[in-house]
């Protein structure tokens, strides 16, 4: 799993196991590793891709696909692997206007993986049905996760998904780390370690209201964000800010976000998990504006819970099952998504 904050690639293996007496799915990891994009090419030519033309976006995606094969043998070198599953990394997302392009997920991907099926390209058929091809992991939640009210991500963007009479409804809710890092990186740091750079500073009031005034909150939920929306639309609310204004701004803002978009679900604690789940000052903020028992789970659970999502749904994909909601997505039908590669 790559995410859209750009911190790095997540790398998980996890053993899925059906109950038929509980009638219920349990998991269990067994390794896990974080490959930093700092020091390697794909810093900047991830981010070159969002703005690339068609042929150039390619060629990346060709490279990336490689660069994850490689990582993929290395990590997997010494464990027995069934299967694997791949997000990709995000590049464009515009369901509005049919299009969501995950790059990585090309045939290189699954080079020298004789008789280990490898599953990605999870968006696409989504977005064709009508869908926003987006939050996918929501269907995991459902099945993984069934003792929580709600289970949060805090990634590039927050995410959240809750059961309500049988129905499982789910949504983008704001910008998190998409923002904070690139505020961060501003003033000399790779990201807010703890939120220490928000806690020091003062939000500015009427940037806050023009954030909180944008059209995408007043929607309904099916709904998704994407960098495109954050760059178009968020960015110039707070263009006139300082970078220590802008992280104060952008932290206070995300945890309104976050209590907006999930005042509708049902009471009862909730599961927090991603990069953000770290983010102190933010989750303080959140236990102030809520009653809410806001649960982090140890380490491993917390960080790679999305990858381990993604693979939750490349197994469905397998068995045939239905692996993204209608629902959730807002498309015609459910489907079972995803690109199963042929060996090159």
């Amino acid at each position: 799993m790559s995410g859209t904050s750009l911190d790095g690639l997540d790398l998980v293996a996890v053993e899925f196991e059906f109950h038929d007496r509980t009638n219920r799915w349990q998991h269990r990891i067994i390794a896990s590793q974080f490959i930093p994009y700092e020091g390697t090419e794909w810093a900047q030519r991830l981010q070159a891709s969002y703005h690339a033309l068609p042929t150039d976006r390619e060629a990346i995606s060709q490279d990336y696909s490689r660069w994850l094969n490689r990582a993929f043998h290395s990590f997997f070198d010494a464990l027995s692997v069934d299967a694997i599953a791949s997000h990709g990394h995000t590049a464009v997302h515009q369901p509005q206007l049919g299009m969501t392009i995950q790059i990585g997920n090309d045939a290189p991907l699954a080079a020298g993986f004789e008789g280990i099926p490898v599953v990605g390209d999870f968006r696409r058929a989504d977005v064709a049905r009508g869908g926003q091809g987006a939050p996918l992991v929501p269907l995991a939640d459902a099945f993984l996760y069934t003792d929580h009210a709600v289970c949060l991500n805090l990634g590039g963007f927050s995410n959240a998904s809750w059961s309500l009479q049988g129905i499982r409804h789910a949504g983008d809710l704001g910008p998190v780390n998409f923002v904070l890092n690139h505020f961060a990186q501003q003033l000399g740091f790779a990201f807010d370690a703890g939120g220490a750079l928000a806690r020091q500073h003062q939000a500015d009031a009427d940037c806050l209201q023009r954030l909180q005034a944008l059209p995408f909150y007043a929607q309904d939920f099916p709904k998704s964000l994407g960098r495109e929306w954050v760059e178009q639309e968020w960015m110039p609310c707070l263009s006139h800010l300082s970078p220590q204004q802008a992280i104060a701004t952008a932290t206070e803002h995300a945890a309104w976000a976050i209590l907006h978009g999930i005042a509708t679900a049902p009471e009862g604690d909730v599961l927090v998990t991603g990069g953000g789940a770290q983010n102190d000052y933010l989750l303080t903020l959140l236990r102030a504006g809520s009653s809410r028992t806001w649960h982090i789970p140890g380490a491993e659970e917390r960080d790679f819970k999305e990858a381990l999502c993604f693979a939750f749904l490349g197994l469905r994909k397998l068995r045939g099952e239905v692996n993204v909601w209608s629902s959730v997505t807002g498309a015609k039908a459910d489907g079972c998504d995803g690109t199963i590669f042929a060996q090159p």
